[in-house]
């Protein structure tokens, strides 16, 4: 990180700009969880704007790691929060990072067919957010057409096909 100048930290995030011009940010809390939840043949979504991208995004329920929480217990609680549903088993898809070349957050994937209850959002305030339910086979046909950006769907959906846990024959889409 030589000749890399800090042009501003605030709220936990230090913006910093290179050599060569290039700018790109830190977070101290970089540690984010996403789950891709399958119940029955539907996955469970969100729906969100986001300003950055000033545009609704169609993603995974998640969020940030409390500094004494562990990743599954994020991961549980922010599907709680976000779609108003629990689960079961958590499969740890992998990592991800989102965005290495602007941010260095870290995002943590997780899979579950075990969607057990049914409650209400418990969203924070400043949510906004649908839970939307879509097949295995329309989600892979709009990442295929290029509908679907979310960089952790993609990811997550990606890893559940290579692990097993969508099976290539469960899906009407061809590769």
């Amino acid at each position: 990180m030589d000749n890399t100048q800090l042009l501003i930290r605030h709220n936990g995030i230090s913006i910093y700009e290179e050599a060569s011009g290039k700018v790109y940010y830190t977070k101290e809390n970089h540690v984010s969880v996403v789950v891709l939840a399958k119940h029955g043949d539907q996955l469970l979504l969100i729906r969100q704007y986001r300003a950055a991208v000033d545009d609704f995004v169609i993603q995974l329920p998640g969020g940030g790691v409390g500094e004494e929480e562990d990743l599954e217990s994020a991961a549980r609680r922010e599907m709680l929060e976000e779609t108003g549903c629990t689960c079961g088993k958590l499969h740890y898809l992998g990592k991800l990072y989102p965005a290495s070349w602007r941010c260095n957050e870290i995002a943590h994937v997780y899979y579950t067919n075990e969607v057990i209850s049914q409650a209400d959002q418990q969203l924070e305030g400043y949510e906004d957010i649908d839970v939307v339910r879509m097949s295995v086979t329309e989600c892979l046909h709009r990442i295929k057409e290029n509908e679907l950006q979310d960089s952790e769907l993609v990811f997550a959906m990606m890893h559940a096909l290579l692990q097993g846990f969508i099976q290539h024959e469960d899906t009407e889409v061809s590769y």
